[in-house]
This record gives C-alpha cells, sequence and structure tokens, in this order.
C-alpha cells in the first residue's frame, strides 16, 4: 500500500487558507500596534487625533529631567492598562478554546474560522469609532472582551492547525504547519511595518480604520476557503463541555491508545510549548520598551526594527526547517529554536544601545523554530480523530499562556521600568531555559524509545491509497 502524505487536491484548500491567515494577522498586529500608540499618546495627554507628522519620538534621554521621569509615569500608566487590556482578552479565550476546537471536530473548521476574524473585525470597528469621537482609553478593555469571546488568533490558529492535520501527515504535515506559521510571520511583518507609517501620515483614526478594513477583507476571504473536514470523518460522540475538558485531561493521562513513554511524551512537549508560549506571548510591553530610553524609537522606526526582525525569523523558518529536517529530527529543530530565542532576551535584557537589539533580532532568528515543530512532533503521534483535541489543548495553553506571559511581562515591566527597563526580558529568558531543559529531556525519550524500537508515528489512513 502506498501512502499518500496530503490528501488530493489539498492546494485548492491550502492556498485559500494562506492568503486569509495572511491578511488577518496584517489586520490583528496592525491593529495591537495602533492601539498600543494610541494609548501611549492618550496617556499623555497629547492630541488623539493629530497625525504625528514629525516622525520625532518623544523620548528623554537625560534622566534627571522632569520630562524622564513624566515617560517613566507614563509607561508605568499605559502598561497597567495594558495589563488590563490582555486579561478582558485572555480569560475569555480560554473558555472559548474549551469549545471551539474540539467542537470543530464535531460541526467542522470553518465556521469557528469565521467566528475568530469577525470577532476582531468587531472589536476594530469599535476601537476606531472609540478615537474618532474621542471615547474613554478604557473603553478599549470591553472591546477586547469581544474579541476574546470570539476566540481571537489563539483559536484561529488552533483551528487552521486541525485543518492541516485533515489533509495531510507525517513529514508532510510537518512542512505545511511550518509555511502556515511562515505565512502568519509574513502577515506579521507587514502588520508591524504598516502602522508606523500610517500612524505619521494620517493619525490614529484612519490607521484603524485601515486596520478593520483589512480585518473585513479576511471574513469575505473565508468565503472561499473550503471545509477539511467531511461530514462522514467528524466525531458522532455528543458535545459536553465538562466532558470535553474531562477528555483534554485524559488525552494526556489515561488514553488507552497510550504507552507509559508515549504519554511521558506529550506531557513533556505540551510543558515545553508552554514555556516557549510564556516567553513569547510576554513580550507585548516591546513597544514601550522600544520607545523609552535610551533607544527612543519613533513609530517608524519600531515598525522597520520589528519588520526585518520578522522576516529574518521567518525566512530562516520557511527555509531552514526544510534544510534542518535532512539532518535533524523535529525535536532537535525545537532545540535550537529555543537556544536562539535564550540568547535573543539575554540580549535584550542587558541591552544599552540599539546596537544591541539589532545583534539579538540576529541571535533569535532561528527562535521561532521551536512551536511550529512542538506542534508538528505532538500532531504526527496524534491519530486523526483526535487532532481536534490535541490542538484543542495546545489552544488551551496557548490561551493560559497568553494571558499569564502578557499579564507577567506587562506587571514585571511596569514593575522594574525605572530602574531596570530589561529585568522582564531576562525572566522571559528564564522561561525558555526551562522550554529547552524539557526539549532535551523529549530528545533524549525519543532516542531511547528508537533504540528500543517503540518510537511511532501515527499515518493518517484517510490519505492513504491503493
Amino acid at each position: 500500500m502506498e501512502v499518500r502524505e496530503t490528501e488530493e487536491g489539498y492546494l485548492r484548500k491550502f492556498i485559500p487558507l494562506c492568503v486569509v491567515e495572511f491578511f488577518f494577522f496584517i489586520a490583528y498586529i496592525m491593529g495591537f500596534f495602533v492601539a498600543t500608540e494610541y494609548g501611549h499618546e492618550a496617556f499623555r495627554g497629547f492630541n488623539k487625533t493629530t497625525p504625528n507628522n514629525s516622525d520625532i519620538s518623544h523620548c528623554e534621554t537625560n534622566t534627571s529631567s522632569a520630562s524622564y521621569i513624566e515617560e517613566q509615569k507614563v509607561q508605568k500608566e499605559v502598561s497597567n492598562w495594558n495589563v488590563y487590556i490582555f486579561i478582558a482578552q485572555g480569560v475569555p479565550l480560554i473558555f472559548a478554546s474549551i469549545v471551539f476546537a474540539p467542537l470543530s471536530d464535531r460541526v467542522g473548521r470553518k465556521i469557528f474560522l469565521v467566528i475568530g476574524v469577525g470577532g476582531v473585525c468587531l472589536k476594530q470597528l469599535l476601537m476606531t469609532l472609540a478615537i474618532a469621537f474621542e471615547w474613554n482609553i478604557f473603553l478599549f478593555i470591553p472591546f477586547t472582551l469581544v474579541e476574546g469571546c470570539t476566540g481571537s488568533w489563539i483559536v484561529f490558529l488552533a483551528i487552521t492547525f486541525s485543518m492541516m492535520s485533515d489533509i495531510s501527515s507525517g513529514q508532510s504535515r510537518s512542512f505545511l504547519i511550518a509555511v502556515i506559521s511562515f505565512v502568519l510571520g509574513v502577515g506579521f511583518s507587514v502588520g508591524n511595518f504598516i502602522p508606523g507609517y500610517a500612524i505619521s501620515s494620517v493619525g490614529f483614526m484612519y490607521s484603524m480604520a485601515i486596520s478593520c478594513g483589512i480585518c473585513f477583507f479576511s471574513v469575505l476571504g473565508m468565503c472561499f476557503v473550503p471545509e477539511t473536514l467531511p461530514p462522514e470523518r467528524r466525531s458522532t460522540v455528543r458535545f459536553h463541555c465538562i466532558n470535553n475538558f474531562k477528555d483534554i485531561l485524559q488525552f494526556y493521562i489515561k488514553s488507552d491508545d497510550l504507552t507509559s513513554s508515549e504519554r511521558w511524551k506529550y506531557i513533556i512537549g505540551l510543558s515545553a510549548f508552554s514555556f516557549v508560549m510564556l516567553a513569547r506571548l510576554g513580550t507585548g510591553f516591546e513597544l514601550l520598551f522600544l520607545i523609552n530610553s535610551p533607544f527612543c524609537f519613533s513609530p517608524v522606526k519600531i515598525s522597520v526594527f520589528e519588520t526585518a526582525k520578522s522576516v529574518l525569523s521567518e525566512v530562516v523558518i520557511l527555509i531552514g526547517i526544510k534544510l534542518f529536517q535532512k539532518c535533524f529530527s523535529d525535536e532537535i529543530i525545537a532545540l535550537l529554536g529555543s537556544v536562539s530565542s535564550l540568547a535573543c532576551f539575554v540580549l535584550f535584557g542587558i541591552a544599552p544601545s540599539a546596537e544591541y537589539l539589532y545583534v539579538a533580532a540576529l541571535v533569535g532568528s532561528i527562535g521561532m523554530c521551536s512551536i511550529p515543530m512542538i506542534r508538528a512532533v505532538m500532531s504526527k503521534m496524534t491519530p486523526i480523530e483526535k487532532q481536534g483535541t490535541l490542538f484543542g489543548s495546545i489552544a488551551i495553553v496557548e490561551n493560559i499562556c497568553n494571558l499569564v506571559g502578557s499579564v507577567l511581562g506587562g506587571a514585571i515591566y511596569s514593575a522594574t521600568v525605572s530602574y531596570y527597563r530589561g529585568m522582564a526580558y531576562l525572566v522571559l529568558a528564564g522561561f525558555m531555559l526551562i522550554a529547552l531543559i524539557l526539549l532535551l529531556c523529549l530528545v533524549i525519550l525519543n532516542r531511547v524509545d528508537k533504540g528500543r524500537g517503540e518510537y511511532r508515528i501515527i499515518p493518517s489512513s484517510d490519505l492513504s491509497t491503493n
């Protein structure tokens, strides 16, 4: 029997999904950038609808000046405001991920993508109105709550990766997940690049309106994304939220299909993923970090820096993963990525000047490899009918890490910005060190299993042909 690693005609499903994901992440990141910059300006008490045509940062490098002291106060206030935003998004996201991703095994994937993208679009529309009519800045918190209730980008990714498992298996699945991650990264890069110039040219209101328009385009694009899970392959078990949560727990601790070694690999893989995501999602304060002394980045300079950093990372992911897979296993690639991220965070934490940031971006360019590779390792261990449960559990962890990491990073930055601005990055580096140790354990465990002949990758029977 010859086994196909991709479903026949999979590109008709894969390409439209990539296009939607690309524009969705442009809109999401652009909206986040604009909202954070607007919040900073609002707390400074500047005219909130006047474009910043000067392209000059309101930053003071003289640490004894009144302007510098005032900026540190503003940094703390904006950091605390961001913490409330992250909580409003993260708490409902935890419940959304418990429901949406596993439910997609029963009713199909596409509907939940539409709900997630639509929620972000509605949030950005409300923010556009808030900026236009100068509503209270704290109204951004309930607007973000709407996004959290509809799943946001985390459930969007969980469903997307479940769709990859529907149409592929084996190394092809690893590659498609890496390509999806690359498309995400390119959207992330473009989303970072546009807002600095948009804010400088047309102001906050029109910048947020542009972001909302791009997101609405993604909603329309969902009409062209085919469903990847046909009715005959859907689970017929009746859905119960509490039972579903129990199923997710039992998947890791009581599954009869798993050997003891496999169960430990799942637990270690998920734990490593958790610490990687805690570090990665804990950097929500980075815009404030770059605005602050001694870097004093303007909106345009922030856009250029963040774009260059993410483009470099995503090019390395797309080209590097395929090359790395010729020499290394997926878990080894994830391990190398964690080393890269650890070095990047340490350099950010100790950076006395902008030159350190550029070196850190170069050193950390393969750091994002960890995330798709850990997903791929766990997915290839999992049968097709459990993919929704697997990625649902990953989405729950991602949501918790999004909430905890964002709140923790913002809170540490707020508490330490006045005396050691890089402390938050050093804490995040500690999370990456724990992830590195866990991935090293996973590598050792897999090698032991291969030596015993117990290592297995579960193929997708639905993709096999005679």
